[in-house]
């Protein structure tokens, strides 16, 4: 079919004496070819100005999140205070280790040293830790 088609366009070129690229110039840049691309023209600018005003929207939406606009809160994030006890690593009175499975518990928290006998309080410790 396509070789039908280029033979035809080939015998009419040859009958009309006309020069194939004066043809097709003639074509592109006639009534409606002058048409076809005034409108590749208007829709290829009409694309381009889209183009800008989203990307110039996109840009003063992004510089509007900088962190700089951004208002400082209280608590950005979480924390939470925990209150941790230990037993103190040794003895104030006679500095000998304390472990705890060597002690004896005389209270939920207060231990007895086994060197000198010297009651121990556990240290509170508040810890902030964050998440």
């Amino acid at each position: 079919m396509m070789f039908l088609l280029s033979h035809l366009l080939l015998l009419f070129f040859l009958a009309a004496q006309v020069d194939p690229f004066d043809f097709f110039f003639n074509m592109i840049f006639g009534a409606f070819g002058l048409f076809f691309i005034l409108f590749i023209v208007i829709f290829v600018s009409i694309f381009i100005f889209v183009f800008y005003i989203i990307c110039k929207s996109m840009r003063r939406s992004a510089q509007s999140l900088s962190p700089a606009s951004i208002p400082a809160t209280v608590n950005s994030h979480h924390e939470r205070r925990v209150v941790r006890e230990s037993l103190p690593a040794e003895c104030p009175e006679c500095d000998a280790p304390l472990k705890y499975n060597e002690v004896k518990w005389v209270g939920p928290r207060r231990a007895e040293c086994p060197y000198c006998g010297n009651v121990v309080d556990l240290e509170e410790t508040v810890v902030t830790e964050s998440y």
